[in-house]
């Protein structure tokens, strides 16, 4: 399913790098921030390391998963609406997972490298590094959050000149014309989705389609895969398609057999596939 994987890269690439700031903390001077902050409104009395404590539980729950009554709990008093913005992170006030990065990184490497067939150093792991750190550690005047897979080509292009001049230009263009064609009919069949009637082809409750998604965004994370929240499991046939998939893919996932760890990244793929037509195709 490595064929699969490589025509989602350019969205796949995009929802990993902004899910970094998922499960990303304050900096330093944004936690400091943040405490003065709520010194001035009188939600906070005690001193900094106490505070930094309460920061760190709070932002060690998942940021979809995050409300403003936890942090209230958390405080002297219930904080308003501005100042619960201020808790807001972005690349440029946050600490990313230094290792969910390289995880990025070896991914996008391994996957350019096969599809491509190509072991150029414009996608050396060295070279994606830098470019990953430049995004998610910006200057002033480059973007912050949301990020689009054209940014990430821009920031790559920055860093293959700064490192080499124009040297490898005729690599680098012949790459990335072939990822913003990925890019272009990706953008195109979800606009085409989005005007074309639609006709469902499977019914979901809400139940199944919220553990859907978040089977979708733990195999994207490389975080583990939810059970279904039933006991007696799925029983739509599609559904139970991917819960086998999920189980094939737990046992890969902890196995050192060589015969099973290359059909790990096809899995993965097959999985992200079956989540993607069910949320397209079903009525909600």
């Amino acid at each position: 399913m490595i064929r699969e994987l490589w025509h989602s890269f350019p969205r796949l690439l995009e929802q990993k790098i902004n899910a970094l700031l998922d499960d990303a903390e304050p900096s330093p001077a944004k936690a400091f921030q943040l405490y003065k902050a709520c010194q001035r409104e009188d939600l906070w009395h005690d001193s900094y390391e106490k505070f930094s404590a309460k920061l760190s539980a709070f932002f060690s729950v998942p940021r979809h998963e995050r409300r403003k009554s936890d942090l209230d709990r958390l405080l002297d008093r219930p904080a308003n609406m501005a100042v619960y913005a201020d808790f807001h992170l972005n690349f440029r006030n946050a600490l990313v997972n230094s290792a969910s990065v390289m995880n990025i990184v070896s991914w996008a490497h391994n996957l350019m490298r096969v599809s491509l067939k190509t072991n150029s150093v414009v996608i050396s792991m060295d070279v994606l590094g830098r470019t990953l750190h430049y995004i998610t550690n910006p200057p002033l005047f480059e973007k912050a959050e949301n990020i689009l897979f054209e940014d990430f080509c821009a920031a790559w292009k920055k860093m293959v000149f700064n490192l080499f001049g124009k040297k490898y230009d005729a690599e680098l263009s012949k790459i990335m014309n072939e990822l913003h064609w990925l890019n272009t009919q990706i953008q195109e069949a979800e606009e085409a989705s989005r005007t074309k009637g639609f006709v469902p082809t499977i019914y979901l409750t809400q139940t199944e389609i919220d553990w859907t998604s978040a089977v979708q965004k733990s195999v994207i994370e490389n975080t583990p895969v939810p059970k279904f929240p039933l006991s007696r499991g799925p029983q739509k046939p599609r559904l139970m398609d991917l819960d086998r998939t999920i189980r094939l893919y737990k046992i890969v996932q902890m196995t050192k057999l060589p015969e099973l760890l290359e059909h790990r990244d096809r899995i993965r793929a097959t999985i992200l596939d079956q989540c993607n037509r069910l949320l397209k195709e079903c009525a909600r």
